[in-house]
């Protein structure tokens, strides 16, 4: 079956006109030479000799009800067949008119009868069949866009992490903002897992490249990195074999993945942050927000064979707020300056303890888009790990 593709401002500029009585195909030729001149007319005698002209190249059919090969409602069914999106509008005899209602509900956008049609009115007729037609084809897409939206939505909304955080002295707090803003995943993840009283895991990767590969990969990443820490594998091996998992798993060679992998000792207020490539935490502790650490580490995730990927300890104490973000966050320009927002600058915009930027992420990615002009151009996750001995 064909497809005929329509824009919805377009002016239909040929027809096929499908009448065996040489009288009648002269009437409708004449009729709409002298309404619409430009309009070009094909004709053919029988349904058999349309399957052969309708094409692309045909905006609508002009179908007699009476042919050779074909007679009543089995003429418009045998068009429909050929290109079910073609506008049909239906000749009938005189004292056929309620054969062309019936040929309306068969799938015909328009009936007329021919010994009371004009030129102006056919024209009306020809015009209003291809636009009903492709209005109906329009609210059809729609409707099934509408379906994949909220099927893809309610899928991806599943894929994003629950923490896995058991002790009250400890929020939790995310926001996600994917650079393809038509998806709700992107090439950021991110995780949060406590498997027992005294200890913290956290991660969060970017996986480089955008779209819903890169989204799957991430979510792959994520739930490898979630099994590792629940079945308490040595923390030394952990990046190391999400490093042969990204290897296995990802679309293509080039596909690398930065990452940023911490783990808190609650009872000694301690922190271990490994990096592969990637941003260290941002540590809120004390009056000023700093790095946390001195941003060394290993390669990302992909690029090297035997990568490395040393722990860095920090002391930190038992009340703190962490922030781990993705570089989409600091890549937004900067009013009256050339620069992007950097590292630097992101420091400038979180406040002290309590400050509210640190629990609600996303009040900083406003900030941060208020800044850019607009949305920015890559994903953004940002996720806040805060702890209140005292509460």
């Amino acid at each position: 079956m064909q497809e005929t593709t329509f824009e919805l401002s377009e002016e239909p500029r040929r027809v096929l006109l499908v009448e065996d009585d040489d009288g009648d195909a002269l009437i409708v030729e004449h009729l709409l030479i002298d309404a619409w001149p430009s309009l070009v007319i094909d004709r053919v005698r029988r349904v058999h000799d349309a399957e052969e002209a309708i094409g692309p190249q045909i905006d609508c059919v002009l179908l007699d009800l009476g042919l050779p090969d074909a007679s009543g409602l089995d003429a418009v069914r045998r068009i429909r067949a050929i290109d079910s999106e073609m506008p049909v509008v239906v000749l009938t005899g005189d004292t056929d008119e309620q054969r062309g209602v019936r040929a309306l509900a068969a799938g015909a956008q328009d009936y007329l009868v021919k010994g009371a049609i004009s030129g102006v009115g056919l024209s009306r007729a020809i015009r209003h069949s291809v636009q009903r037609k492709l209005a109906e084809r329009s609210q059809r897409e729609l409707a099934i866009l509408r379906v994949h939206t909220a099927e893809n939505a309610r899928i991806q909304r599943g894929l994003l992490p629950q923490p896995i955080v058991e002790d009250p002295q400890i929020r939790v707090s995310s926001a996600y903002r994917p650079g393809n803003r038509r998806q709700l995943l992107g090439g950021d993840f991110f995780d949060v897992v406590q498997p027992e009283p005294g200890r913290l895991h956290a991660v969060l990767g970017d996986v480089s490249g955008h779209g819903p590969d890169e989204a799957a990969l991430g979510v792959r990443l994520r739930i490898a990195w979630r099994t590792l820490i629940l079945s308490q594998a040595p923390a030394q091996q952990i990046l190391g074999t999400l490093d042969r998992v990204l290897a296995h798993e990802r679309h293509a060679d080039h596909i690398f993945t930065t990452l940023v992998s911490l783990s808190v000792d609650l009872e000694a207020g301690v922190a271990y942050v490994r990096l592969a490539g990637h941003p260290p935490p941002i540590l809120v502790s004390g009056r000023h927000p700093r790095l946390l650490g001195d941003g060394s580490g290993g390669p990302p995730l992909g690029l090297v064979d035997d990568g490395a990927w040393p722990a860095h300890e920090v002391e930190i104490g038992s009340s703190w707020s962490l922030l781990l973000y993705s570089d989409g966050i600091y890549e937004g320009r900067v009013p009256d300056r050339s620069e992007r927002l950097g590292i630097e600058g992101l420091l400038e915009l979180i406040p002290g303890p309590g400050g509210a930027q640190v629990d609600h992420p996303e009040e900083l990615i406003e900030r941060v888009e208020e800044l850019n002009g607009g949305p920015l151009d890559d994903d953004v996750a940002l996720m806040s790990l805060t702890r209140d001995a005292g509460g």
